[in-house]
């Protein structure tokens, strides 16, 4: 009896380290183009060139420094090193710390023109664990937690795909999925990664850009009319789920100057803005396409462009509508993010529902599986 205990032990263990060794490494640029980083690493660490892979020291313990580039390599308090680019690697459990937040795996430094740009490679599974709590909320259903894991994952493995011969694969803010290292894990958001580990969403057996965002207003949208991208799973659906959502109707007012002046910025000086004309909307009801009357003429901008500069927090979707009244320029309109694929909160409410995450994102992504596989050819079918 002991023997047969004793086997399964070492069968489950070797099924669990074969998981670990299964995950990639996703690149996560932590800072980017910054004249210095704050660095800490508690304990033993090695630095190596990361071109010639040749170490270059090793040391016990760096305090709290500034990491700069100079002409020739790298500054970081007393520290100096000749390198293009170093591999920053704690040892036996250390951790290191960038800009006072702390993250597993390696660092990477790379410098352009002065700058520094910081890279944290890590595996995928513990890059997940810094991602999904500051995506959803952790008291969220956890079949929601699950769909947003895999739908995460997916996102990351299609980013790496695309991003081969670059120094990152993923950014750590919303330009990517918004990562912040250990401080963002969470107990049962870590438990939805585990449970999903490996699952990945495909559409005709490869994977794809799982977009998401907050909240779709009752209509995802199609990804053809924001990228270069024309995929039936992302051609947008009816939601109907969304709609107690605390972001499903906003309305924001800015003054009219503060537009007048982003508008100028970005090379469209209208003068005083004068009014708006929608020009085109999807069936979903976003505009598409809209004209800014102005005293010294007008522009004609696509919303996605009008909505990035005026600035998403005040423009949260492209499903507005926007009337001068005095010395302010009032939108009011229907969901939050660019609305593409995943609506977060359709989700919540779907799992509330009874929904399992399967079901979640076979809803948001039609036409697709999840393969039991990290997306490398060989996936096979989820049971």
């Amino acid at each position: 009896m002991r023997n047969r205990l004793f086997l399964s032990i070492l069968i489950v263990l070797a099924v669990n380290f074969a998981d670990v060794l299964a995950a990639p490494v996703v690149r996560v640029a932590v800072a980017k183009d910054s004249d210095a980083v704050k660095i800490f690493i508690a304990g033993d660490f090695r630095i190596t060139d990361l071109i010639s892979r040749s170490i270059l020291l090793e040391e016990k313990y760096l305090g709290e420094t500034s990491l700069t580039s100079s002409e020739d390599g790298f500054i970081a308090g007393d520290l100096k090193v000749s390198a293009a680019a170093i591999g920053i690697e704690p040892l036996g459990g250390a951790r290191a710390y960038i800009n006072d937040r702390v993250f597993r795996g390696e660092i990477r430094v790379f410098k352009n023109a002065g700058k520094v740009t910081v890279v944290n490679a890590v595996d995928l599974e513990e890059y997940l664990y810094g991602v999904i709590r500051n995506e959803v909320s952790t008291w969220w259903p956890m079949e929601s937690l699950k769909a947003q894991a895999i739908a995460a994952r997916t996102y990351a493995l299609n980013q790496m795909k695309e991003s081969k011969g670059k120094d990152y694969d993923v950014q750590a803010d919303v330009s990517s999925q918004v990562y912040g290292g250990i401080f963002s894990e969470k107990w049962r958001t870590n438990r939805a990664v585990d449970q999903t580990r490996g699952e990945v969403l495909t559409y005709n057996g490869a994977i794809f850009p799982t977009f998401f965002h907050a909240t779709c207003g009752g209509s995802t949208f199609d990804a053809a009319n924001l990228w270069n991208i024309d995929l039936p799973p992302l051609k947008g659906v009816k939601c109907g789920w969304c709609g107690k959502s605390p972001h499903y109707y906003w309305e924001r007012w800015t003054p009219v100057s503060e537009a007048e002046k982003k508008l100028e910025a970005a090379g469209y000086p209208v003068g005083d803005i004068l009014g708006f004309d929608v020009i085109r909307r999807d069936p979903s009801g976003r505009i598409l396409e809209l004209r800014v009357k102005g005293s010294r003429g007008d522009s004609v901008l696509l919303a996605k462009d009008f909505r990035r500069i005026i600035g998403g927090d005040i423009v949260r979707s492209t499903n507005f509508k926007v009337t001068v009244v005095g010395e302010y320029a009032a939108f009011e309109g229907l969901g939050w993010g660019h609305g593409v694929g995943f609506c977060q909160w359709g989700a919540y409410y779907m799992s509330r529902a009874g929904k399992k995450a399967d079901e979640i994102l076979y809803f948001y992504y039609p036409g697709t599986k999840i393969m039991k596989d990290y997306g490398a050819g060989t996936a096979k079918e989820k049971e």
